[in-house]
């Protein structure tokens, strides 16, 4: 893997970590050599120490090979582009947007892997959902599991960077089964879910690569490329259930030319993706790790997934936490 973008990550059942990856090649630009996506790494590392790659994801731990086979530009798929993991017992699930051309979704589908992401299969036709879903909304999605009360949440949008986003809902056993989603709306003045999916961001806010992690009880994070800023944004909720459009934005890194790079203060260009590492801490200087790409895509490099500390503050009111 000389040159990957993305970088969606989750921790295994022994503690490993395991990343997957988009459009990936062995050249040392975008278009040259071996092109393949996705692709998975496992390896060591989080928010407090710096990621160590071990071995590839599938059958050769020396190189990153495709996680399921398909031909690009083959029956009108040109690549496979990996949205977020879930890791459920030791299961781990992969949201992946199939794409024709850059932009033009198909289809998104989940695979499985039972072996801490070097094996995967794909969960079928009933696993399978519409690019027109909740009118394009549910195409690139962040989930995780809330085990206090025993829902996987999704958050999703679209793929074109110009959608608030949504959320919808499942439980563990029903993942596989697209009937089974429940979405959250908005219908006579109130919320509540199995309705039409109502974007529960602000009005003008257009999103990209998302991440949503629950860091502890009542605790999530939600964000991550706000295209309408040019930015990585953060929320601090605590529930996917909240008004999330009155919560705080926290925008930690934020985009730039490519003359005024400063990746110590967090100045990157053409930056996108901003996934949140496990073992992030909120309120604790650069206690929240992130994974952030970069793409020159006049001149093909650099095009990297790079790893970022970041500082997150809890912006919820005191009572709320104090009365939940």
């Amino acid at each position: 893997m000389t040159c990957a973008d993305l970088g969606q990550c989750v921790q295994t059942a022994d503690g490993s970590l395991v990343a997957v990856f988009g459009d990936t090649f062995s050249g040392s630009r975008v278009g040259r050599g071996d092109w393949r996506s996705p692709v998975a790494l496992i390896g060591r590392g989080d928010a407090r120490h710096a990621i160590v790659w071990e071995r590839a994801g599938g059958p050769d731990p020396d190189y990153a090979r495709r996680l399921l086979p398909y031909v690009h530009d083959h029956a009108g798929i040109s690549t496979v582009i990996p949205s977020d993991l879930l890791r459920i017992g030791d299961a781990i699930y992969l949201h992946a947007i199939v794409n024709r051309g850059l932009g033009n979704v198909l289809h998104t589908e989940l695979w499985r892997s039972e072996d801490g992401g070097q094996q995967w299969r794909p969960l079928g036709e009933n696993a399978t959902f519409p690019a027109e879903l909740h009118h394009g909304h549910a195409q690139c999605w962040s989930w995780d599991l809330d085990p206090d009360c025993g829902w996987v949440y999704v958050m999703a949008t679209g793929f074109q960077r110009d959608k608030g986003i949504i959320a919808m809902r499942v439980r563990p056993s029903d993942i596989g089964d697209r009937s089974k989603y429940s979405a959250w709306g908005l219908a006579g003045g109130r919320w509540g879910w199995g309705r039409r999916a109502t974007p529960i961001t602000p009005p003008g806010e257009r999103w990209g690569e998302l991440t949503f992690r629950r860091l502890a009880p009542r605790t999530w994070v939600l964000g991550g490329f706000l295209a309408s800023r040019y930015a990585l944004g953060y929320r601090v909720i605590e529930s996917p259930m909240v008004d999330v459009r009155t919560a705080p934005l926290q925008l930690p890194v934020r985009g730039c030319g490519w003359h005024a790079e400063d990746h110590a203060g967090n100045r990157i260009a053409q930056l996108y993706g901003g996934y949140l590492l496990p073992g992030s801490r909120l309120d604790v200087h650069g206690g929240v790790g992130l994974v952030v790409s970069q793409w020159h895509t006049d001149a093909g490099w650099p095009y990297r997934a790079m790893q970022f500390n970041v500082t997150l503050h809890d912006t919820r009111q005191r009572e709320e936490r104090r009365n939940p």
